[in-house]
């Protein structure tokens, strides 16, 4: 059963580190977990790379650095944190690695992280911090392209939805995700995208069969979600698989996207969907 119980929060100190900060917040005090915030400082040998001044100089700078950094940290976590189960770990190291580390070390059940792409292609691509931890981490990751300031203190996520294939890893998307409900008081949406006129053999069937394939796989999941004694709302659409999702998420009003972690199209997900995006471990 997925349950909720330790939050990873890593933090640049960015201000979209504040935003996954109130978030991360907000989750704590509606299940009850404990926050663990984390901050990573890359080593010496990184920090010093390409800088064209003397070693020495560097190396007294990155030491002064270093409490100055750990004191921010606490004062990070005192603000965001105040009325929380609150704890700082510092850490040196390449991030990516450094977080998924952590997460195992403290037994995390889900890592809060930004994504950041950066220059003309970013549009394209996740962060190589965030595209890193999401294929390494067993840990489920909950990531958004789109974070922003809670409305509310008291908002709660309310709609779920999860995105399936029809893989075996289907039930067990279905079933995790109705645990997340249970467990947040929230709807259930399940949504699955077959493939449109255009995507491969799809061109190839007429319309009566594609019908026929959409409710096959609608009584395949409906089974799915009976099997995990979910109740949910079902969407079985045509089209590119993250445009189905989002579109679906924004129809809906899902609070949370739940997908696999080695889903297909994971990444596009990730990047369309108007809310958070949990990724479930392998």
């Amino acid at each position: 059963m997925l349950k909720v119980k330790r939050i990873l929060l890593p933090t640049d100190f960015s201000a979209t580190s504040a935003v996954l900060a109130a978030h991360a917040r907000i989750l704590a005090l509606q299940s009850g977990a404990e926050v663990v915030v984390l901050h990573v400082m890359r080593p010496f040998h990184l920090a010093a790379e390409g800088v064209d001044v003397p070693a020495s100089v560097v190396s007294d700078w990155y030491n002064q650095q270093r409490p100055l950094t750990e004191k921010r940290l606490h004062e990070f976590a005192e603000i965001y944190f105040k009325d929380c189960p609150v704890r700082t770990v510092f850490r040196e190291g390449e991030p990516a690695h450094e977080i998924v580390e952590t997460a195992k070390e403290e037994d995390a059940s889900v890592i809060l992280l930004s994504t950041h792409g950066y220059g003309v292609f970013r549009r394209f691509l996740l962060g190589s911090v965030a595209a890193k931890v999401l294929h390494d981490s067993h840990v489920p990751v909950l990531t958004s392209a789109h974070v922003e300031f809670p409305k509310h203190e008291t908002e709660q996520i309310e709609t779920i939805l999860v995105a399936v294939d029809l893989s075996p890893r289907a039930p067990l998307m279905i079933a995790a995700a109705a645990d997340l409900a249970r467990e947040f008081g929230a709807k259930l949406h399940v949504v699955h995208a077959t493939p449109d006129e255009g995507d491969g053999a799809a061109r190839y069937l007429d319309h009566a069969w594609r019908e026929e394939v959409a409710m096959r796989v609608r009584a395949a999941l409906e089974e799915y979600a009976a099997e995990a004694k979910a109740d949910v709302e079902m969407h079985v659409l045509s089209g590119n698989t993250s445009q189905v999702v989002a579109q679906v998420a924004e129809t809906v009003g899902a609070n949370l996207v739940v997908i696999g972690r080695h889903k297909t199209h994971g990444y596009e997900i990730v990047r369309r969907s108007p809310a958070p995006v949990l990724s479930l471990g392998q």
